[in-house]
């Protein structure tokens, strides 16, 4: 499961203009007025964004998970049917739940990248690092991974300057998470976690579950 491509080279663009602001705060190809109405734009979307707490992400995500993963049928697993060329026709509901995946990451890219300045890109990514470890309290694993995937990307994981920004608590629960969602051995942590944790119910992340056992 990874980040959906966006079409006709739009994650290209939005890379480009994240990248060139942690270069140079000040450097601009628009004229003044233009680029201060284009900042006035984009940072009115991230305060709105901004505005919901972690918590309210994490269960509104969480809200949504739930009836997609519940529509899972236990053929569509013990088939693998995800990974066939069939697949929307053999597992339309592990499909539907992969989509799931996939907006969740482009989310949290797509709000980061938004930012149009260094302070308000930081308080994004802290947004999202919370909410996270919020998806991890509800036993939302689907979404930990989904969000956890989208902070690690590549147009995300190279804002030095905006990493540099974090608070201490901000960066160590990060590092957290990333140990926790490792792939390493297989998402060996992970399932030690879930077992650690005796969890009576969960949204999980169907990679970890499935992919030795089944597949």
């Amino acid at each position: 499961m990874g980040i959906m491509d966006l079409p006709n080279g739009q994650s290209n663009v939005t890379t480009f203009a994240a990248t060139a602001s942690e270069k140079s705060s000040s450097s601009e190809s628009l004229s003044d007025k233009a680029s201060s109405e284009l900042k006035k734009s984009f940072d009115a979307v991230v305060f709105d964004v901004l505005k919901v707490t972690p918590e309210e992400y994490a269960g509104q995500i969480t809200l949504m998970d739930a009836p997609v993963f519940k529509a899972i049928q236990p053929e569509e697993l013990s088939s693998c049917g995800w990974n066939k060329k069939e697949k929307h026709s053999s597992a339309p509901n592990a499909v539907a739940f992969t989509r799931r995946f996939n907006q969740v990451s482009f989310w949290v890219v797509r709000e980061i990248l938004h930012a149009q300045t260094l302070k308000i890109r930081a308080e994004v990514l802290s947004l999202y690092i919370r909410t996270a470890k919020k998806l991890c309290d509800m036993n939302n694993l689907h979404a930990v991974m989904a969000v956890v995937s989208g902070l690690q990307s590549a147009p995300i994981f190279r804002l030095t300057k905006t990493w540099a920004l974090l608070s201490r608590k901000d960066k160590a629960a990060f590092e957290k998470l990333e140990y926790l969602m490792s792939k390493e051995d297989n998402y060996k942590r992970l399932r030690d976690y879930i077992r650690s944790q005796s969890m009576t119910s969960c949204i999980p992340y169907l990679a970890a579950k499935h992919q030795r056992d089944m597949c």
